[in-house]
Order: structure tokens, then C-alpha cells, then sequence
């Protein structure tokens, strides 16, 4: 299972890397245009170049590597591209699937529905600080006793389809996730992402099923309470699985966040990624 791992980072990482390196050059010579950045050596401003592409990149990359592990640990059959929790009739093909769908009757387009689940959230905000803090209201009980009920409310003749960031059944309930990064959203998109999350579990229709907003990774570091505007919205921290606690949640067993994160290590060096770092880096300043 390790070497599986390891080989799944190592095929989704040598694409992006591959991706980097065909858009590297002209990527440099747009940053070099830009007159605020004309003091620095060429080395830095290259540098800068990669990081930004990276992290704009890398994140497809390692959500794509979470899909797949956790295929590994539940099977192909429940991480389903066109998850389809009510057996709806449809005639998607899966094989034209980017990524994951839910398939469901319910109008997501509806405008009632929308503020319906718009004001759930806003209703049940977390307020306060420290001490005198009270945490939001929208938990999984809450969604299931107040939203779950729009499925039926708002259902109807047509299929429609709504991406999702990560969807598996483990064996008793579904878990659908909204992923990100590190999760620091700005406070003015924290409740779009939220509306998103909660429209999907209203999307899903069926009463075992559990939404969650996941982070790749801890911005505060891994072990510190997790800080970000999407906890004004959400119940924190049972609607939240925040670094380890989403890897540990798809990882097979025997395999902690720990020795992930090894085998994450070691797939990057056998790509040798440091070196076509510094490869494209002197390419593009002519050393």
C-alpha cells in the first residue's frame, strides 16, 4: 500500500512538474515585464515564478492524489466519479467526468432553495470572542434536521449535476467535502464556499450522509488550532477536517499522516524535482 502511495504522488506530481516546464519561460518573461519587480536578481524573480505556478498548480494535483488514495482505502465503487447516492436514472457517461459530479433531481438553480440555504447558514453565524464565543449552529445534526428536507421540498423531473471536491461512502455514511489548500478564504468568499458545501448535502438526498470542509495541510501548522474565516459559518471543528485529520481520514490503515507525509518526500525526490527546478530556473536566466 506504501509503494502504491508513493506511486500515485510520483505519476500526479511528474504531470504537474512536466505541466511547469512547458509554461515556465513565458511565465518568466510576463514577470519580468512588470517594472515593480525590475530591483530584484533574476535568480529571486524566477524563483518567485515557480512558487506561484506551483501553488496554482499543485493543488489539482493533490486532490486528484487524495481521489485516488482513497480509492485505495474504499474501494473504486464507493469514490465514484458520478456519485449517485439515490440511484438516479441518468444518462451521463463516466468516462467524460473531470473529477467527481452529484447526480440529483433536486433544482439547484431554484432561487428559493438557494435562500433558504443562505439563510441557514447566515442564521446560525458563530458570534463572540474567546470565552464568550459560541460556535455556529450549522452542525450535522442541524443539516439534518433543517436542510435535509429541501431535498424533497425542491425536487424534480430533471437531472442536474454538481461538481464536488471529494465524495466517498466509507462503509456507513457518505462523506462529501469541500477542499482546500490551507483554507484561507477572505471573509467575503467564506460564505459561498459554505453555500456550496451545504447545497451538495442537500444534492445528495439521503440521511447518511455528512458534509465537510477539509484543508490539505494546516496553515497555523500542523497541531495548532486551525484559524479562518469559513469557522463563522460552519460548527468548528466536528464539520472540519483540517490537515492530518482529512489524511488520516482517507489514508488505508497502517499508513498515518506521518509516514504520508515521508512518502510524499521521497516520491518528490525520485522525480528529482529540485534539480528541474533549478534546471528551468538557470534555462530561463541564461546561466
Amino acid at each position: 500500500m506504501r509503494e502504491q502511495i508513493k506511486n500515485i504522488i510520483i505519476e500526479e506530481f511528474s504531470k504537474l512538474t512536466a505541466l511547469i516546464e512547458a509554461d515556465f519561460s513565458s511565465n518568466y518573461k510576463r514577470k519580468v515585464n512588470n517594472f515593480l519587480l525590475s530591483q530584484m536578481d533574476e535568480r529571486i524573480t524566477a524563483s518567485m515564478v515557480f512558487v506561484s505556478s506551483f501553488e496554482s498548480k499543485s493543488g489539482y494535483a493533490i486532490e486528484t492524489c487524495a481521489k485516488r488514495i482513497a480509492r485505495l482505502t474504499f474501494g473504486e465503487k464507493n469514490v465514484p466519479a458520478i456519485v449517485n447516492p439515490r440511484n438516479l436514472s441518468h444518462c451521463i457517461d463516466s468516462s467524460t467526468v473531470s473529477g467527481q459530479i452529484v447526480v440529483t433531481d433536486v433544482d439547484t438553480h431554484n432561487g428559493d432553495l438557494r435562500g433558504e440555504i443562505a439563510s441557514f447558514r447566515a442564521n446560525n453565524e458563530a458570534i463572540g470572542k474567546g470565552r464568550m464565543r459560541v460556535e455556529s449552529k450549522v452542525t450535522h445534526s442541524s443539516c439534518k434536521s433543517t436542510l435535509l428536507p429541501l431535498s424533497e421540498k425542491y425536487r424534480g423531473s430533471q437531472i442536474y449535476t454538481k461538481p464536488v471536491d471529494l465524495a466517498f461512502y466509507d462503509g456507513e455514511i457518505w462523506n462529501v467535502m469541500e477542499l482546500k489548500a490551507g483554507g484561507d478564504l477572505d471573509s467575503s468568499n467564506a460564505p459561498s464556499n459554505v453555500e456550496k458545501l451545504l447545497t451538495i448535502y442537500v444534492d445528495m438526498g439521503v440521511e447518511n450522509c455528512k458534509a465537510y470542509f477539509a484543508t490539505l495541510y494546516n496553515k497555523n501548522g500542523e497541531g495548532n488550532t486551525w484559524t479562518g474565516s469559513v469557522k463563522k459559518h460552519l460548527n468548528y471543528p466536528s464539520m472540519f477536517l483540517i490537515g492530518a485529520r482529512f489524511w488520516e481520514r482517507i489514508l488505508p490503515t497502517g499508513i498515518s499522516y506521518n509516514e504520508f507525509t515521508k512518502i510524499y518526500r521521497e516520491a518528490l525526490e525520485e522525480i528529482d524535482l529540485n534539480k528541474r527546478i533549478n534546471d528551468m530556473i538557470s534555462e530561463c536566466i541564461g546561466e
